[in-house]
């Protein structure tokens, strides 16, 4: 059977990107710094990594899924989605080694979508990749998508994360948030709370969504807020990482996740 990696080449780009930039701060942190970045390095080293995880995985082909730089649906659902990370610095070569990537790679790119969507719409559709195909990433929320998953960080081989154990983790983020992408998640419930742990262990979405909508009920409102059922549910709009199912297709635009009761 024919197997196919997705890669979350986001998080390659970035990787081999950082690795070889060079940065100095001649007049405090405060000051522009000095970049001595080595781009054929950066290449090297990605286009190495990507063969190494073909090898090791006894895969035929490797797809590269991208972030739409330009755009992405989340910012229309929550507006501060990622807005912490305005003003980071970013690796100088970092856009380019992604412009090198769709030269050399199959790539896999979609209006206003993450690479995370990219990769979850692959895996769970039917025929778009025929075959075996293993979603390969460090990203936590990659747990999410009833699919083949191998992280390089911490897995030894793939492993198959079933419907009801993507379910758990989609709602389980919905709580807790993901402060690396600025959301907040049900402000101060935390993972450890009944809620959160409720929910790892629910037998039904139904169930689950019970629980979220309670830790949203208890949660620390803040000016701009919604009322809790409308909050979960944007919050559970910014985790639901995209399946086939939450793309249409031809027009190109992703259908929002919706709770199964209010």
């Amino acid at each position: 059977m024919k197997r196919t990696l997705l890669l979350d080449a986001d998080i390659i780009a970035y990787k081999f990107a950082a690795a070889c930039d060079k940065v100095f701060y001649f007049d405090g942190k405060d000051a522009p710094p000095a970049v001595d970045s080595d781009f054929n390095e950066a290449m090297a080293g990605a286009e190495e990594y990507i063969a190494e995880l073909v090898t090791k995985l006894n895969a035929d082909e490797a797809i590269i899924c991208l972030s739409d730089p330009d755009a992405n649906f989340r910012k229309t659902v929550w507006p501060e989605y990622k807005a912490n990370r305005k003003g980071v610095r970013k690796p100088t070569d970092l856009m380019r080694l992604k412009a090198w990537f769709t030269e050399r790679y199959v790539t896999y790119q979609r209006p206003a979508l993450e690479a995370d969507d990219c990769m979850g719409i692959l895996a769970t559709h039917p025929t778009l990749i025929k075959g075996e195909k293993i979603i390969v990433s460090e990203d936590k929320d990659m747990e999410s998508v009833p699919a083949l998953l191998y992280n390089p960080r911490k897995d030894t081989k793939p492993r198959k994360i079933g419907g009801l154990a993507a379910m758990r983790s989609h709602l389980y983020q919905t709580i807790i948030g993901d402060t690396s992408d600025g959301y907040p998640g049900a402000r101060g419930v935390g993972p450890k709370s009944p809620e959160a742990q409720a929910v790892l262990v629910s037998k039904t979405t139904e169930e689950a969504w019970g629980h979220v909508v309670a830790a949203y009920k208890r949660s620390d409102f803040r000016p701009g807020d919604y009322e809790p059922v409308q909050q979960a549910t944007i919050m559970a709009r910014l985790a639901r990482i995209l399946r086939a199912s939450d793309w249409q297709f031809k027009e190109k635009r992703p259908i929002l996740w919706r709770p199964p009761f209010g």
